[in-house]
């Protein structure tokens, strides 16, 4: 996939501010919403994240930027255990809360980073077999992406499947600027989306088996990669 390359200037990842950003989000943020099926751009692509995952009885989830654990909730009647994780305490507190309202005694929410994904429970003793990331991974840096994506790879059973459904460019940005509201672009210091064919790369280089890529939109869509 080709398109007009866009010069993108990284900031660099500054944890303390997006879990600040977190902390401090409005109840009615979509960012963090509790309805993983609303009908926005990131109710769409997680929906069809799902279905990519395949879930079945015998699968264990780990639900990465977890937020207030909507798809963590969603997913959890179809495997046999989630575990979420999230950077902000906030989110933590009420993505268990939105599990206890809903009945749910199979998810497991701790707080933990891309950088330190275990910090609170060591994930390698989970069996984690399939990982989803919603609307999280285009918080870090294209380096940070990489690194991170790695560690994922190392840390889930075969076969195993990742898949992630987030702002990545499927075309140039710049040629989208009236959208970008209507996808949660804000362009500002904690945003680093990146191109398609970066994360399709990196999945590569980590020995992805299959790899499946759609487009939602110019500006999102998801990476579906497997490892038999």
């Amino acid at each position: 996939m080709v398109f007009e390359e866009v010069e993108v200037v990284e900031h660099g990842y500054d944890r303390k501010k997006l879990e600040e950003e977190f902390d401090n989000l409005p109840e009615a943020s979509p960012i963090a919403d509790i309805d993983p099926f609303k009908g926005d751009i990131i109710a769409t692509v997680g929906a069809i994240a799902l279905d990519y995952l395949d879930l079945g009885r015998d699968d264990v989830l780990l639900d990465i930027g977890t937020g207030r654990g909507r798809w963590a909730v969603a997913a959890s009647p179809h495997c046999k255990k989630v575990i979420g994780i999230d950077i902000s305490k906030r989110m933590i507190e009420d993505a268990r809360s939105n599990a206890e309202n809903s009945g749910v005694t199979n998810v497991e929410f701790y707080r933990g980073s891309f950088e330190d994904p275990s910090e609170e429970v060591d994930l390698k003793s989970k069996e984690i077999n399939k990982v989803i990331a919603i609307y999280s991974l285009h918080h870090l840096t294209d380096a940070m992406k990489s690194e991170t994506l790695t560690k994922f790879v190392s840390l889930i059973q075969r076969p195993g499947t990742i898949v992630i459904g987030d702002i990545m460019w499927f075309d140039n940005p710049n040629n989208h600027r009236d959208e970008w509201d209507e996808v949660y672009y804000d362009d500002n210091e904690t945003d680093h989306p990146a191109p398609i064919h970066f994360i399709r790369e990196v999945f590569e280089k980590a020995g992805a088996d299959e790899i499946e890529m759609v487009q939602v939109h110019p500006l999102v869509g998801l990476i579906c990669a497997r490892f038999l």
